[in-house]
């Protein structure tokens, strides 16, 4: 599976793709200072070329271009981490994005101040997020010399640190919300009948209906089947919404073609993880427990970063970024 494959990033970007749902999102969970100096009205998907091919890391990142209330121009760059682990070094990717935003911003003929970049990371994964929000944090501690380092702070919002009551919004936000914050969760199945609930009258549109397709296709792809059997899945729908029958038929077939997929995929991961392992071996000698477990949970995305690390990083903890070897 790459990683423009994932359902995750499928998900969050069919979801805050949406630009009513984005402006609501952003103006609910930035602090209340940002979100009051930016006029939501004029939010509007900047073009994809401001996204650098070569720096495009998270294939679910969204750009949205947005007048501040003074009337200066601004962006707001959405980075959706899904990953059950957390990047050490996204601070460092958020400022090439910014320097990429800001060039080719000049290059399209526009001059004066460059605009405000807001970076916004959602994050719904399992590990605890420990990374500091600050790019100053990566970089040598050299009090004499810290006027010359850049701060570049981002904002996090992590689903984890929100009660469910909390998580508001217009239902198709607060159902994706909730979603996105139990689908790595042993509660899901418990959960689910009241998330669906949210949507019995959303359902009654199509606009809506293809909404709640949207978000039972990223059920039956990205939950565990630990945390949700097709059959939980199937008894939620049919005893929750209006025509759930219909609705699980719709999506029978597409489920099964995705499982065959699935296992075709989990070869192809398991291929890339031995060869990887591999490299790693000749590279640094006899690997240690904890990366052994990394490249047995990694996501093809990941393993290609590390291959491409392998020949030039001088330590294993250099190849997989990680300030403390024993996390995994």
């Amino acid at each position: 599976m790459t990683a423009s494959n994932s359902p995750h990033d499928r998900f969050f970007k069919a979801v805050f793709g949406r630009t009513e749902v984005a402006a609501e999102f952003l103006e609910r969970y930035l602090p209340t200072t940002a979100a009051q100096a930016l006029n939501w009205k004029t939010l509007r998907a900047a073009k994809d070329s401001f996204l650098d091919p070569e720096l495009a890391l998270h294939p679910a990142d969204l750009l949205y271009a947005v007048d501040l209330r003074d009337g200066g121009p601004g962006y707001v760059h959405v980075l959706f981490e899904h990953k059950s682990y957390v990047e050490s070094r996204i601070g460092l990717d958020l400022l090439r994005y910014r320097v990429r935003i800001w060039e080719q911003w000049l290059n399209a003929g526009n001059s004066g101040r460059l605009p405000v970049v807001v970076p916004v990371v959602v994050y719904h994964g399992a590990a605890t997020w420990r990374v500091s929000r600050q790019f100053a944090d990566e970089v040598e501690d050299a009090p004499a010399l810290r006027a010359y380092v850049p701060a570049c702070v981002y904002h996090l919002i992590d689903l984890s640190d929100y009660r469910d009551d909390e998580l508001r919004g217009a239902v198709m936000l607060q159902t994706a919300l909730l979603t996105l914050k139990y689908i790595f969760r042993d509660e899901l199945s418990e959960r689910l009948p009241e998330i669906l609930g949210l949507l019995r009258d959303l359902a009654q549109s199509s606009k809506g209906l293809d909404y709640v397709r949207t978000l039972l296709r990223y059920l039956a792809q990205a939950a565990s089947i630990d945390r949700l059997s097709g059959d939980q899945l199937r008894q939620a729908v049919t005893q929750t919404l209006s025509g759930g029958d219909e609705l699980m038929l719709t999506i029978a077939e597409q489920w099964e073609q995705q499982a065959t997929e699935r296992g075709i995929e989990k070869g192809i991961e398991q291929g890339e993880a031995r060869l990887l392992k591999q490299l790693l071996t000749w590279r640094f000698g006899s690997l240690p427990a904890w990366a052994e477990a990394r490249l047995a949970g990694a996501e093809p995305a990941r393993l290609e970063t590390w291959a491409k690390r392998v020949l030039d990083a001088q330590t294993l903890d250099a190849v997989f970024g990680e300030g403390n070897s024993g996390t995994v």
